[in-house]
């Protein structure tokens, strides 16, 4: 067919039997238009069903004047006078319905002219109603704008790894100005291309996703914090050698929450040295006489022996050799109480170490034991037998200890109990580190326990109220968490107050950032 073939159409014969049966029941619409003004001139039953408006409302009106305005003029200006050149078009719009609302139309429309005049009788419109792919389209345009604006870096690449398509984020991040020619070899490490080829991808295959949050590696990358969040799998994209699966990589640079949180913990640090400090301020007296005990008892073995000397009693050295043993034991007694008072007021950056939580549990009730018996507080230890292990900072897990013990003490002062006792519990379930502090004192009055936590709230008149919100915060830096439970006393009825910490048994890989 040639270029002038193509230009004009001669109609069928109207009463072709045939061709009505194909018009009557096309899902399309077919329409002929009347040149100049392109009025119906027929329609077949499509209309009425797509566009709402039966035939007498469409016949003899133009087409466009149910247009959208937009539209309508564009349909004016451009392609009516394309049409009526070349003969062909194809014009997307959108079209008013009868109930008011416009939605989007796709046209052919074909110029009909007589064979030998070449004079244009009417012309033949073919229909239909693309609203769902208009929609459709218009859904993947907001997403890539989405993926284009994200801050999260977008890589697509296909299985040999070559790489597509990069939004802007992933540009700025791999300090590219485009992805020509990139692939993921160049990108990143070889550790992490290993993991993705073996372990990553076969995964994304055979579920469609992947999700995770390795640390990634670049020389792109200087001393940034990225991590691979989620790898997509995409549908075959059909073309006319194969099909070939296509993936999209998606990275987080959390360098700036890393930063954040490294300020947060030096701050909370920094609180928390603050709360060691005052904590040991209150507890002056008693720690006042725990050093005073071993430099007593020093100096009274010495004197004694110097005495037994003096008197001749003691004539030969070696008799003297169980009283230095003694003066010596008492001086690293006095030592080690000095030692453990330098680590709980030193101010240290946060710092993980593994060790047993039985042990810190009784040191920390060594440390506060003369406090408890100046008040007639008895503690009982109910220690695992499992000797659970902690991943953590223990000096800052010493200090809650010795937050939660000081503020059970703090129930029992200025009443009177029979019997006032502290329990300290530690346990272990599946996944966490267990570790109760339970007192049997008057308990918490209900409209006081929602601000338990908060800081500057203190039932003490003297209180700075940040005990126990320091100690949610060492917790919660630890991806733990802490509860309490409390029944006030009435009647015939103890009361009793139990503060659970939980501390995970494994440590998540962003908790170190």
């Amino acid at each position: 067919m040639t270029d002038e073939d193509d230009k004009f159409f001669t109609a069928p014969p109207l009463d072709n039997a045939r061709y009505k049966h194909l018009v009557e029941q096309s899902g399309d619409m077919i329409s002929t238009h009347r040149p100049g003004d392109w009025a119906y001139t027929t329609i077949n039953p499509a209309h009425t069903k797509i566009c709402g408006f039966s035939a007498e409302e469409l016949l003899g009106y133009p087409a466009y004047d149910f247009f959208h305005p937009e539209d309508a003029q564009a349909m004016k200006r451009r392609m009516i006078p394309a049409i009526y050149q070349h003969g062909v078009r194809t014009f997307r719009y959108r079209t008013r319905h009868k109930e008011g609302h416009y939605f989007w139309l796709e046209s052919t429309h074909r110029s009909i002219r007589d064979p030998e005049s070449h004079e244009l009788i009417e012309i033949i419109a073919i229909t239909r109603d693309i609203t769902p792919q208009v929609e459709a389209e218009n859904a993947s345009r907001r997403l890539a704008q989405v993926v284009e604006v994200s801050s999260d870096l977008v890589v697509f690449f296909d299985p040999s790894f070559s790489v597509s398509y990069m939004n802007s984020s992933a540009l700025k991040g791999f300090n590219l100005e485009s992805c020509e020619g990139q692939t993921l070899q160049s990108l990143l490490s070889p550790e992490n291309l290993q993991q993705l080829q073996e372990e990553i991808l076969p995964i994304a295959q055979r579920k469609g996703a992947w999700r995770g949050e390795p640390r990634l590696k670049s020389p792109h990358f200087d001393r940034r914090f990225m991590i691979l969040r989620e790898v997509l799998m995409h549908a075959p994209i059909t073309a006319l050698k194969a099909s070939q699966d296509q993936y999209s990589l998606i990275i987080m640079d959390l360098t700036r929450q890393a930063h954040a949180e490294r300020e947060s913990r030096q701050h909370q640090s920094e609180l928390a040295h603050a709360n060691r400090v005052l904590s040991l301020g209150e507890m002056a007296s008693g720690l006042a006489h725990e050093i005073n005990q071993p430099l007593a008892a020093t100096l009274n073995y010495a004197k004694g022996a110097s005495r037994q000397i003096e008197s001749g009693n003691i004539t030969e050295v070696s008799v003297l050799a169980p009283v230095l043993g003694k003066i010596a034991q008492q001086a690293q007694r006095a030592a080690e109480i000095v030692k453990r008072l330098r680590a709980l007021v030193r101010k240290t950056p946060f710092q993980r170490q593994t060790f047993l939580l039985n042990p810190a549990c009784r040191e920390v009730v060594e440390f506060v034991r003369h406090e408890m018996l100046k008040g007639g507080i008895a503690v009982e230890l109910t220690l695992s037998p499992d000797e659970p292990e902690l991943e953590a900072d223990r000096i800052q897990l010493e200090q809650v200890l010795i937050n939660l013990l000081r503020n059970a003490m703090d129930t029992y002062e200025g009443l009177d109990f029979p019997d006032p006792r502290i329990k300290l519990v530690t346990g272990s379930d599946r996944e966490n580190i267990i570790i109760q502090v339970i007192d049997y004192g008057p308990g918490i009055a209900p409209d006081y326990k929602d601000q338990l936590f908060k800081p500057y709230v203190s039932s003490k008149p003297k209180g700075l109220g940040m005990g126990l919100s320091i100690t949610r915060t060492i917790v919660e830096t630890h991806g733990g968490s802490i509860e309490v439970e409390s029944r006030p006393a009435r009647e015939g009825c103890g009361g009793r107050t139990q503060f659970t910490v939980l501390l995970p048994k494994q440590v998540s890989a962003t908790a170190n950032l």
